[in-house]
């Protein structure tokens, strides 16, 4: 592939993850708070996550034979309308008939559209010069990441559910336009169901499994907690998803550059004692005066987001360069996605086990520690 097509399609690609973040921050940031208030606890949220995964990992091979007959081009954009039609279940989540409408349309839409998205990204992506281009994709989202958040918590308050994510599937169905234009990626050959995990990279196994754990807890369990911790007002949650955004976004693009640079394993252990350091402001926030823990989960939640910041960046340069060396970045990322579900489902289901034991709510993320421990690890190797 020329470069100059190369650069076309990272940036279509770019165009269409603008669009889809500004669903995932306008409403997908809701969702556990969206659960929370209609009654769920925390630990059953949780539990409700992991069930959610493990439908998406028992549907992974699943889909595989839809993606061969459909090609990969057409079942992305049928990923991206799935995934899309899971916020107009959301509205009905009070039933059960919706929540089960809602679980399978993210297992069946996550299996189509993220190990495309990946495989796709890393196709597209340079080896020389990929850190920047994603460090540049992630500045192009501030705003989004900013503004998102404060509209999507005003619409829930001011007008209701059915706004908020009526207009985020809306949003996703956008997403698909740049991607109608892109043109053909070479993906690699779409995996048999026996052979999905034939030959699987086993860094690139181990690494999702670790973040995936990882994510659990200082993710989506910190979600839970920061909104409680805010009065539980999904203007306020807005509000700290715009710091984050704004904290986050100008530390990914220094990741970046650190890393084409050739800092890689120099960026490794700035980025493992970052993250066990947010973690610990994380879990500290819950021990300061009760009339003062808004505004510490407030900071921590910001700290989070500077660290994350420099994390994603330096995970993705070293994943996708794999990716693409494998020549089947495809079948790379739907083994690597398995793995990813394994790591978040244990994760959820072990911080269930301890909401359920009643302990300090920030005491959840403490297992995250483990996985930050694995992802240093690994990285560490990746670089002898």
């Amino acid at each position: 592939m020329s470069a100059g097509r190369d650069q076309r399609q990272f940036n279509l690609i770019t165009a269409h993850t603008l669009l889809w973040s500004l669903a995932m921050s306008m409403a997908g940031g809701f969702i556990g708070s969206y659960l929370l208030r209609l009654g769920f606890s925390l630990a059953e949220t949780m539990l409700l996550y992991a069930g959610v995964l493990a439908a998406r990992f028992v549907m992974r091979t699943a889909t595989l034979p839809l993606v061969r007959r459909l090609g990969t081009h057409r079942a992305w954009l049928l990923g991206t309308v799935v995934s899309g039609c899971q916020y107009l279940a959301l509205i009905y989540a009070g039933r059960p008939v919706g929540i089960l409408a809602w679980g399978i349309l993210v297992a069946a839409g996550d299996c189509l559209y993220w190990p495309l998205w990946h495989a796709a990204s890393a196709a597209s992506g340079s080896e020389t010069d990929r850190g920047r281009q994603l460090a540049i994709r992630q500045i192009a989202g501030t705003v989004i990441a900013i503004a998102a958040p404060v509209a999507g918590g005003f619409v829930l308050t001011r007008i209701g559910p059915a706004a908020e994510f009526g207009v985020a599937t809306a949003i996703c169905i956008l997403a698909v336009a740049p991607l109608l234009v892109l043109g053909k990626i070479d993906l690699g050959p779409v995996p048999g169901i026996r052979d999905s995990l034939g030959g699987a990279d086993r860094f690139g196994l181990f690494v999702f499994m670790a973040d995936g754990w990882i994510v659990a807890g200082t993710y989506l369990t910190w979600s839970l907690i920061l909104f409680t911790s805010l009065g539980s007002g999904y203007e306020a949650y807005g509000w700290a998803g715009a710091a984050a955004g704004l904290a986050g976004a100008f530390t990914g693009l220094l990741s970046g550059v650190a890393v084409d640079r050739g800092h890689r394993g120099w960026a490794a252990w700035v980025v493992s004692g970052l993250m066990l350091l947010a973690i610990a402001c994380k879990i500290g926030s819950g021990f300061v005066p009760e009339a003062m823990f808004g505004q510490a989960a407030f900071a921590a939640n910001a700290v989070g987001a500077l660290v994350a910041g420099i994390y994603i960046p330096l995970l993705a340069t070293t994943v996708y360069d794999r990716a693409k060396r494998s020549g089947a970045p495809y079948r790379f990322h739907v083994a690597a996605e398995a793995a990813w579900d394994i790591g978040a489902i244990l994760s959820c289901c072990t911080i269930a086990a301890i909401a359920f034991g009643g302990a300090a709510p920030t005491l959840m993320l403490v297992p995250s520690v483990l996985g930050v421990l694995a992802i240093h690890r690994l990285l560490n190797r990746a670089e002898d």
